[in-house]
Protein backbone atom coordinates (compact mmCIF):
# COMPACT_ATOMS: atom_id res chain seq x y z
CA UNK A 1 0.00 0.00 0.00
CA UNK A 2 1.00 3.35 -0.49
CA UNK A 3 1.29 5.96 2.26
CA UNK A 4 -1.36 8.25 2.69
CA UNK A 5 1.17 11.55 1.35
CA UNK A 6 1.80 9.69 -1.95
CA UNK A 7 -0.26 8.97 -4.76
CA UNK A 8 -0.38 7.60 -8.49
CA UNK A 9 -0.93 10.98 -9.65
CA UNK A 10 1.95 12.75 -7.07
CA UNK A 11 4.46 9.75 -5.77
CA UNK A 12 6.88 11.10 -3.12
CA UNK A 13 9.74 9.72 -5.55
CA UNK A 14 9.29 12.70 -8.15
CA UNK A 15 10.76 15.37 -5.28
CA UNK A 16 13.25 13.10 -4.27
CA UNK A 17 15.70 14.75 -1.63
CA UNK A 18 16.67 16.92 -3.96
CA UNK A 19 14.21 18.85 -5.93
CA UNK A 20 14.28 21.05 -8.28
CA UNK A 21 17.93 20.23 -10.01
CA UNK A 22 18.38 21.85 -13.72
CA UNK A 23 18.34 19.82 -16.78
CA UNK A 24 20.73 22.14 -18.49
CA UNK A 25 18.54 23.91 -20.44
CA UNK A 26 17.16 26.82 -17.60
CA UNK A 27 15.18 26.39 -14.09
CA UNK A 28 16.46 26.45 -10.95
CA UNK A 29 18.99 24.71 -9.24
CA UNK A 30 18.27 23.87 -5.28
CA UNK A 31 20.21 21.15 -3.28
CA UNK A 32 22.74 18.97 -4.55
CA UNK A 33 23.10 18.49 -8.20
CA UNK A 34 24.92 20.27 -11.20
CA UNK A 35 27.81 20.68 -9.41
CA UNK A 36 30.37 22.14 -11.82
CA UNK A 37 27.43 24.98 -12.77
CA UNK A 38 27.12 27.64 -10.26
CA UNK A 39 24.44 28.22 -8.37
CA UNK A 40 21.39 30.16 -10.37
CA UNK A 41 18.95 32.40 -8.19
CA UNK A 42 16.69 35.31 -10.13
CA UNK A 43 18.08 38.51 -10.52
CA UNK A 44 16.49 41.25 -12.02
CA UNK A 45 18.04 44.43 -13.68
CA UNK A 46 19.74 46.72 -10.69
CA UNK A 47 17.21 49.46 -9.42
CA UNK A 48 19.18 52.72 -10.57
CA UNK A 49 18.98 55.43 -7.74
CA UNK A 50 19.94 59.11 -9.04
CA UNK A 51 20.10 62.63 -7.33
CA UNK A 52 21.76 64.20 -4.19
CA UNK A 53 19.04 63.52 -2.12
CA UNK A 54 17.66 59.73 -2.03
CA UNK A 55 15.50 57.49 -0.12
CA UNK A 56 15.95 53.92 -0.52
CA UNK A 57 12.91 52.26 -1.42
CA UNK A 58 11.80 48.28 0.17
CA UNK A 59 11.58 47.59 -3.53
CA UNK A 60 14.73 48.62 -4.18
CA UNK A 61 16.63 46.29 -1.09
CA UNK A 62 14.25 44.09 -2.49
CA UNK A 63 15.84 43.76 -5.87
CA UNK A 64 19.86 42.97 -4.44
CA UNK A 65 21.66 45.62 -6.59
CA UNK A 66 21.13 49.29 -6.40
CA UNK A 67 23.59 51.71 -8.20
CA UNK A 68 23.67 55.05 -7.17
CA UNK A 69 24.67 58.43 -8.93
CA UNK A 70 24.18 61.36 -6.89
CA UNK A 71 25.10 63.42 -10.88
CA UNK A 72 27.31 66.21 -11.61
CA UNK A 73 29.31 67.47 -8.75
CA UNK A 74 27.16 66.78 -6.29
CA UNK A 75 27.58 64.55 -3.32
CA UNK A 76 24.80 62.19 -1.99
CA UNK A 77 22.81 61.35 1.07
CA UNK A 78 20.81 58.34 0.44
CA UNK A 79 18.70 56.90 3.40
CA UNK A 80 17.97 53.18 4.05
CA UNK A 81 14.28 52.33 4.67
CA UNK A 82 12.96 52.47 8.64
CA UNK A 83 13.07 49.04 10.43
CA UNK A 84 9.15 49.12 10.58
CA UNK A 85 8.84 49.49 6.37
CA UNK A 86 11.51 46.54 5.75
CA UNK A 87 9.22 44.39 8.42
CA UNK A 88 6.23 45.34 6.41
CA UNK A 89 7.56 44.52 3.39
CA UNK A 90 9.41 41.67 4.59
CA UNK A 91 6.91 39.93 7.03
CA UNK A 92 8.86 36.82 6.99
CA UNK A 93 12.29 37.84 8.37
CA UNK A 94 12.90 36.29 11.65
CA UNK A 95 15.21 38.32 14.26
CA UNK A 96 19.08 36.92 13.25
CA UNK A 97 17.69 36.39 10.21
CA UNK A 98 20.02 38.60 7.24
CA UNK A 99 19.70 39.48 3.81
CA UNK A 100 22.86 41.53 1.78
CA UNK A 101 22.46 44.39 -1.16
CA UNK A 102 24.96 45.29 -2.71
CA UNK A 103 25.31 48.86 -3.62
CA UNK A 104 28.04 50.33 -6.43
CA UNK A 105 28.28 54.27 -6.81
CA UNK A 106 28.47 55.05 -10.44
CA UNK A 107 29.26 58.81 -10.01
CA UNK A 108 32.47 59.25 -11.94
CA UNK A 109 33.05 63.08 -10.45
CA UNK A 110 35.63 62.86 -7.21
CA UNK A 111 32.39 64.83 -5.38
CA UNK A 112 30.21 61.66 -5.96
CA UNK A 113 30.84 60.58 -2.86
CA UNK A 114 27.28 58.55 -1.17
CA UNK A 115 26.77 58.88 2.76
CA UNK A 116 24.11 56.24 3.75
CA UNK A 117 21.85 56.74 6.31
CA UNK A 118 20.14 53.85 8.47
CA UNK A 119 16.93 54.62 8.89
CA UNK A 120 14.79 55.00 11.85
CA UNK A 121 14.85 51.91 13.93
CA UNK A 122 18.35 50.64 11.84
CA UNK A 123 22.24 50.90 12.74
CA UNK A 124 24.96 51.08 10.45
CA UNK A 125 27.96 49.23 11.81
CA UNK A 126 31.19 50.34 9.84
CA UNK A 127 31.12 52.83 7.05
CA UNK A 128 28.54 54.15 5.81
CA UNK A 129 30.57 56.34 2.83
CA UNK A 130 30.14 54.96 -0.84
CA UNK A 131 33.31 56.54 -2.61
CA UNK A 132 33.43 57.76 -6.48
CA UNK A 133 34.22 55.97 -9.51
CA UNK A 134 36.59 58.57 -10.50
CA UNK A 135 39.04 56.31 -10.45
CA UNK A 136 39.93 52.69 -10.08
CA UNK A 137 41.69 52.65 -6.88
CA UNK A 138 38.33 54.05 -4.93
CA UNK A 139 36.33 51.39 -3.47
CA UNK A 140 33.06 52.43 -5.34
CA UNK A 141 30.84 49.46 -4.28
CA UNK A 142 29.36 47.60 -0.91
CA UNK A 143 27.51 44.66 0.46
CA UNK A 144 25.04 45.73 3.00
CA UNK A 145 24.34 42.77 5.15
CA UNK A 146 20.58 43.66 7.21
CA UNK A 147 20.42 41.91 10.35
CA UNK A 148 17.26 42.00 11.91
CA UNK A 149 17.80 42.39 15.46
CA UNK A 150 14.42 43.15 16.94
CA UNK A 151 10.76 44.36 16.18
CA UNK A 152 11.55 46.99 13.04
CA UNK A 153 15.40 46.86 14.76
CA UNK A 154 18.35 46.18 11.73
CA UNK A 155 21.96 46.17 12.17
CA UNK A 156 23.55 47.14 8.48
CA UNK A 157 27.09 45.55 8.05
CA UNK A 158 29.01 47.00 5.88
CA UNK A 159 30.84 43.71 4.83
CA UNK A 160 32.18 44.02 2.05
Amino acid sequence: DLPATQSAAYPLETLGPDPLIPNAVGGYQLGAGALTEPLMTPQPAPSALTGATVTVTVGNLANGIITVDSGGTDAGTYTFPTGALIDAAFPSIKTNSAFDVVVINLGDNAANDVTFGAGTGNTIVGSAVLMDNATTTNPSSAIFRFRKTGTAAYSIYRIA
